[in-house]
């Protein structure tokens, strides 16, 4: 056996590992701000999928009861026991109402703002027919979902009491 005979080392040097951290730094770097965009995309599809199932079963209850209900905005996130007054305000969520009762609440993620319209007027709430679940509205219901800087969802019904969404190519602000 020779005295300059190496034995096999196993592990990492500190050179390998400062470029792999360094490596790893610049990728982190590059992804968080994409992956940031992809979550506030994610949260604003999945108010306004939450925003159509919520108008799906306020029309599927018109029908079901043979009795107009109402879609609102609560003027309480979680002990809502009415409609707010206020058009503007959809921020702590809507009802689904029946007369004074209330057949179910929605509560609105922190940073998403909803504003209903009808021929470009806010509107307080918006009812579906007993028979065939056909919104009263005077026009297109159109709701606006947004998040800051993302492109907004939309979501309308029509007289029929069809209810379609739609991502528009205008950017929240």
């Amino acid at each position: 056996m020779s005295i300059y005979s190496r034995k096999k080392m196993h592990g990492m040097t500190l050179i390998e590992m400062m470029i792999t951290i360094s490596i790893l730094g610049i990728l982190s770097a590059i992804a968080i701000p994409n992956m940031m965009d992809w979550v506030r995309d994610a949260r604003l599809a999945s108010q306004s999928d939450l925003l159509v199932t919520g108008l799906s079963s306020a029309r599927l209850e018109a029908v079901k009861r043979r009795s107009d209900v109402v879609f609102c905005p609560a003027n309480d996130a979680n002990t809502a026991t009415a409609c707010s007054g206020t058009a503007a305000d959809w921020s702590k969520g809507w009802l689904i109402m029946t007369g004074t009762e209330i057949i179910q609440r929605f509560v609105v993620q922190k940073g998403i703002t909803i504003s209903p319209t009808v021929a470009g007027a806010a509107i307080t709430s918006t009812t579906f027919n007993a028979t065939l679940g056909s919104s009263q509205a005077a026009g297109l219901v159109n709701f606006s979902a947004c998040i800051t800087g993302r492109k907004g969802h939309s979501v309308a019904i029509y007289q029929s009491g069809h209810i379609s969404k739609s991502i528009t190519s205008t950017t929240c602000s």
